[in-house]
């Protein structure tokens, strides 16, 4: 898994280079699968990327690791 977010972060600066934007980068939960170390250097390598994560659980480590414009919850088919 790590070896794919290094090929991702790779494409990222390609587009950047080549489209002179920055992409938006989709995340489905890849935090469940990192350890703290992990996580932390995935979150602080992609802070200057729009990004959307989703996950199964929003703890204090995450909350406390980045800055989210916006939360979305989703409960029972809804956004809360």
């Amino acid at each position: 898994l790590f070896i794919k977010f290094a090929l991702v972060s790779r494409k990222i600066q390609m587009i950047e280079k080549a489209a002179n934007e920055k992409p938006v980068l989709l995340l489905d939960d890849v935090l469940s699968e990192l350890d703290r170390d992990r996580q932390n250097y995935l979150l602080s390598s992609i802070k200057e990327t729009q990004t959307f994560i989703t996950c199964t659980g929003l703890d204090e480590f995450v909350k406390s690791s980045f800055n989210a414009d916006r939360v979305f919850h989703v409960v029972k088919g809804g956004i809360e």
